[in-house]
């Protein structure tokens, strides 16, 4: 009796165990068969937001990182810290990473930059990353390219060179310098995809720029960090998403005070302080309505909204100066456009 007890037993044992094996790989297929690589094959462009967030750590938004895909080109604007981590498991494409575009230096928007080199390198990518950004972007480069190296080395190594190419391991800044301070400059024009760089005004975070993306017919801006200043809606004319920085002055206000309640001095300072060159919701809105966009997509959001009682406060005012459509950012979401020519 015992013997079978014992063999029924190990015969349980044996079921659960290729069980356990059939799901792990069924969970690595999925994963595999997760990434969107049609994105780089169609003739849309697509745009997703990977980091939504502004500065302020929450559980709902990671600072800001958003992905443009077209003409089998795929740039990240921005890479704040943990957005590296969402764009994998988004399902991008990783191993065809063609650049970073950097809209400015505050480490809410630099900090995974070491991470996007790395794996996308991992992922098969065979070239250097090319990293462009205004003035300083060489020394945002060499800076994680040497805090990187050893790592590189070792991977080197362990792996081989067929496996980890070592061109492909450091980066490469590409210096995008605007002539005109009132014009945009044409810096990227790639299988049908161009990209133009303008200034804004984020000071003391000087230069700072945004981006404006055109393809088969389609306009598509990101604002970067900025105050609200008049050239912002002639870069934007037209867009078909503006995607916008927003931070609500009503609620920064409100943990300014809180802050100060709690004797939290310090922070109450810099939370005062960012009110100062950044748009509010309204101003975004006010860009979008001179820019003649038609949907306006608000990120940076700041400070973290989190509930939809926090959300109606963000959002107050905008219907009344901006009639088109108005999206609240969120990490994951995807807009894809139809080529128009």
């Amino acid at each position: 009796m015992k013997r079978i007890v014992h063999f029924l037993w190990l015969v349980s044992i044996v079921f659960v165990l290729a069980s356990c094996q059939s799901q792990i790989e069924n969970g690595i297929r999925k994963g595999l068969t997760r990434q969107k690589i049609k994105m780089l094959t169609d003739d849309r462009i697509h745009v997703m937001m990977i980091g939504s967030g502004g500065p302020m750590n929450n559980a709902k938004r990671l600072p800001s990182c958003t992905a443009i895909i077209a003409g089998g080109e795929f740039i990240l604007v921005d890479v704040g810290p943990g957005t590296w981590r969402n764009a994998d498991l988004f399902g991008l494409p990783l191993g065809n990473l063609s650049a970073v575009f950097l809209t400015h230096f505050h480490s809410d928007h630099i900090g995974d930059l070491g991470e996007a080199n790395f794996g996308s390198w991992a992922a098969g990518r065979q070239k250097s990353l090319e990293v462009y950004g205004p003035e300083g972007v060489g020394k945002i480069v060499q800076g994680f390219a040497l805090a990187y190296e050893l790592d590189g080395k070792y991977r080197i190594a362990h792996h081989g060179e067929a496996v980890m190419p070592p061109e492909a391991s450091r980066p490469v800044s590409r210096l995008i310098s605007i002539q005109d301070p009132n014009e945009p400059e044409l810096f990227f024009d790639r299988n049908g995809l161009k990209a133009y760089a303008f200034l804004v005004d984020h000071s003391p975070a000087n230069p700072s720029v945004g981006y404006r993306f055109e393809y088969k017919g389609n306009v598509v801006v990101i604002t970067g960090d900025t105050k609200q200043i008049p050239t912002l809606a002639w870069h934007a004319k037209d867009a078909d998403i503006l995607i916008s920085e927003a931070l609500s002055v009503k609620l920064t206000k409100l943990v300014h005070r809180v802050l100060l309640e709690n004797n939290r001095a310090r922070l109450a300072k810099i939370v005062k302080d960012i009110e100062g060159y950044h748009m509010s919701p309204v101003q975004a809105a006010e860009v979008a309505r001179d820019a003649n966009a038609k949907k306006l997509v608000l990120y940076h959001i700041t400070p973290p909204v989190t509930n939809f009682i926090v959300k109606r406060v963000f959002m107050e005012g905008i219907s009344d100066v901006y009639k088109g459509e108005v999206i609240l950012g969120e990490d994951g979401m995807t807009f894809d456009l139809d080529p128009k020519k």
